[in-house]
């Protein structure tokens, strides 16, 4: 019996402890467990700071620091000017994949597709791509087996690889959706430069015409293509 009423002691002072001082009003500085973050030692935009001798809480930057991740351009957006290591903007076709209302095809102005650009699309593709996509763009990337992933798009059907497909993705239209994302795909724009962008298409490109020319030489069905085209053989199917 006395454990019962020890029990009952005990739940009493637990009810009593957390809700009998609920609404009490002192003075002192309260207990916080679990703060937050309503407190934070920082500067609120436009705000003075005693932090500083001149109490101007706006800093300017550091003299020589630059910005991360792009450069700034040396003309206006407007006026097509593109942002060789930068990220999209609205404007050129470059930025945009876009000419007008429609989607381009081919390389932006400015852009060659040589062996540099090719080796610089591998790179790219095999660090954002080939985890879905697979190597080879065949869409038997390592997360397509895992979970609800499938399908994950192959690269090589005719809807990629077809120019004369009713459904065929131009390369701008490829532009945008590494850009903005689509169905499963999520966004890369933040992630990957609009030049390295371009570079994983050139890649792609170069993928799927030596896919096209081994099942030429073979005179047969397409075969799986090769997950290693270097940018030199990938050249050479152009």
């Amino acid at each position: 019996m006395r454990y019962l009423f020890l029990a009952m002691i005990l739940g009493a002072l637990l009810v009593v402890g957390m809700f009998g001082l609920r609404g009490h009003k002192f003075s002192e500085t309260p207990v916080e467990i679990f703060p937050d973050m309503d407190r934070q030692d920082r500067v609120n935009a436009q705000s003075r700071s005693g932090f500083f001798a001149d109490g101007v809480g706006s800093r300017e930057p550091v003299a020589g620091v630059l910005p991360m991740g792009f450069s700034i351009p040396d003309a206006p957006v407007e006026d097509g000017d593109p942002v060789l290591d930068g990220f999209s903007l609205p404007g050129s076709y470059f930025n945009s994949g876009r000419i007008g209302e429609h989607y381009g095809d081919g390389m932006p102005d400015g852009l060659t597709v040589d062996e540099s650009l090719l080796s610089r699309g591998k790179e790219r593709f095999g660090i954002y791509c080939a985890i879905c996509h697979g190597a080879s763009g065949d869409g038997e990337g390592t997360l397509a087996n895992f979970g609800n992933m499938r399908p994950v798009a192959n690269l090589h059907m005719p809807q990629f690889a077809d120019s004369s497909n009713p459904q065929y993705r131009p390369d701008g239209e490829l532009f945008e959706i590494i850009t903005i994302g689509r169905a499963r795909m999520g966004a890369y724009g933040g992630a990957i430069p609009a030049a390295d962008r371009w570079a994983i298409i050139a890649y792609v490109r170069a993928l799927q015409n030596a896919v096209k020319k081994a099942a030429a030489d073979k005179g047969a069905a397409e075969p799986e293509p090769d997950a290693d085209v270097s940018p030199q053989q990938a050249l050479n199917n152009q």
